[in-house]
């Protein structure tokens, strides 16, 4: 079966011309920081899969929340934890009249030659098209959007093809896209809420750039974290630190100290708060919303 996976995947990146590229991934949902609720929910979908049991099986899962939050790498991890390959969509529009359209049907049909993958649709409210979108492109997204519409909701495609699509503003799509029987999981994903979260987050990133932090420094420096913190800043961060620890020859816990000081979130504060704000009101389920954040769905 792996085998025959493999030469599938050879011959669809062969036929693909450039219009899909696969996501190749050997993480699983251990290696995502935090959002119990939501990876365990993922885990018994990822169950059901496996074991062919596809009536609760979700047609596909929205993956909203403020930039740099890591969307596609929750994408990667649960490809690992499921064992199937991701394609994602590329750029299939083209200038010629009826182009776009015949680029996009022969993902469909590459995708259904597949077998059981993820189709995953980066910054969504961009790609998938509207409903209706006046005459400034002749028509092309509003039939595209037809097009994804109807292969999404195609219930034969239920436990062969999961559609994964993310964006920090999900209020830009279509409410046909993200309605139940196309999009049956909307999943907000949040920086931290907590100093103590914060530290964890960084300590787990440090331990991959190789910036040594001991027990003693991350207590020390927890009442020094900034809450509000996506995996993106953290990394930013935690590569701050590793240069100036590098540079200038002082202890892990020392330069990340010297970095902290003065810290300033990527993302501005008002920027952040909306897309946090329209993350909430998108879940499916206020289990996945840390309790802190729950009043933003008001």
């Amino acid at each position: 079966d792996a085998d025959l996976a493999k030469l599938k995947k050879a011959l669809v990146e062969r036929d693909s011309a450039g219009l899909v590229e696969f996501i190749d991934s050997k993480r699983t949902l251990d290696d995502y920081f935090g959002q119990e609720a939501l990876k365990t929910w993922l885990r018994q979908d990822v169950a059901l899969w496996r074991a062919g049991d596809l009536k609760a099986l979700p047609m596909g899962y929205l993956l909203c929340g403020p930039v740099g939050t890591g969307k596609t790498f929750l994408v990667e991890c649960l490809a690992g934890e499921a064992g199937v390959p991701v394609v994602k969509l590329k750029n299939f529009r083209d200038r010629w009249v009826g182009s776009s359209e015949g680029n996009l049907e022969k993902i469909f049909r590459l995708v259904r030659a597949l077998g059981r993958c993820m189709v995953f649709i980066d910054e969504a409210d961009q790609t998938l098209g509207k409903r209706d979108s006046g005459s400034g492109d002749s028509g092309l997204s509003g039939r595209i959007y037809s097009m994804i519409a109807q292969e999404m909701s195609d219930s034969a495609n239920r436990g062969r093809v999961l559609w994964l699509l993310a964006s920090s503003r999900p209020d830009l799509i279509e409410v046909d896209l993200k309605r139940p029987g196309r999009v049956d999981v909307k999943v907000p994903l949040l920086p931290t809420s907590t100093p103590a979260e914060s530290a964890q987050l960084i300590a787990l990133l440090a331990k991959r750039y190789g910036l040594a932090l001991t027990p003693e420094d991350l207590v020390r420096l927890t009442p020094s974290m900034p809450t509000l913190l996506t995996p993106g800043a953290a990394e930013a961060l935690v590569v701050k630190a590793y240069r100036h620890s590098r540079t200038a020859s002082v202890p892990g816990g020392d330069a990340l100290a010297a970095s902290l000081v003065g810290y300033q979130n990527p993302v501005p504060a008002d920027v952040l708060e909306f897309q946090m704000r329209i993350a909430v009101r998108e879940a499916t389920d206020l289990a996945f919303v840390p309790p802190v954040f729950r009043a933003l769905a008001q």
